[in-house]
């Protein structure tokens, strides 16, 4: 369900062949647009309360991930900064997995990423996007960010985040439109691959046996 954080808003934006609304959203100053989002783990059993907001010059994704994951009691929190082309800028990810408790604070600069000292992050290389595991959210990136033909696949090289595993890793993946709802994503290597149904804003509504939109449905 879309919210307006003020009365009123004003935007501009082009559209794909599809018809949604992508990368340039033109808000004037004091005003935001935002959309809420409640995501179930199928796999594990989680649930995910996320916020996008579109904001003059960017967009902003803050959420948080609760539940059980092999046996173990789960918390995620996670910011997103964002470019209007849905790349990253910014990323603060917080999380316990059972007893353990991580975060992880980056920043992608012109020279590549950074840590929160600023101390450089040479090998994750030139990622734009990334991808958490436990939330379907970081599929919208470059679903909503990169032009998609009919059939056509690109690949691109993300920052992975394996949260029960507490690793960090860059990782290829794969992604094809199919129709105007539906992408199929493969990971490196071909070794997963999955049929994702978005909406009509690029969110993902069903990631068959891992993740199921229920608001709005």
């Amino acid at each position: 369900m879309w919210c307006l954080c003020t009365t009123f808003f004003l935007y501009k934006g082009f559209l794909n062949s599809e018809g949604r609304l992508r990368n340039f959203l033109t808000c004037s100053k004091n005003f935001a647009m935002q959309k809420s989002i409640v995501w179930e783990g199928i796999a594990y059993d989680t649930e995910e309360h996320c916020a996008i907001t579109y904001l003059d010059g960017g967009i902003v994704v803050r959420s948080e991930i609760e539940g059980w994951a092999q046996s173990k009691a789960v918390y995620v929190e996670y910011t997103l900064h964002l470019n209007l082309d849905w790349t990253v800028t910014e990323l603060d990810i917080h999380f316990n997995v059972g007893a353990e408790e991580n975060n992880y604070k980056l920043k992608r600069t012109p020279a590549g990423w950074v840590d929160a000292t600023g101390a450089d992050c040479a090998e994750f290389g030139e990622c734009r996007y990334v991808d958490i595991s436990l939330t379907p959210l970081t599929n919208s990136l470059p679903i909503n960010g990169l032009l998609f033909g009919e059939s056509q696949d690109t690949e691109i090289e993300v920052l992975y985040f394996d949260i029960l595993a507490n690793d960090v890793r860059r990782d290829v993946q794969h992604y094809s439109r199919i129709n105007e709802t539906k992408y199929r994503f493969t990971n490196a290597g071909g070794a997963f691959t999955a049929d994702i149904r978005v909406d009509a804003d690029g969110f993902v509504t069903d990631y068959p046996e891992l993740f199921e939109m229920l608001i709005p449905h």
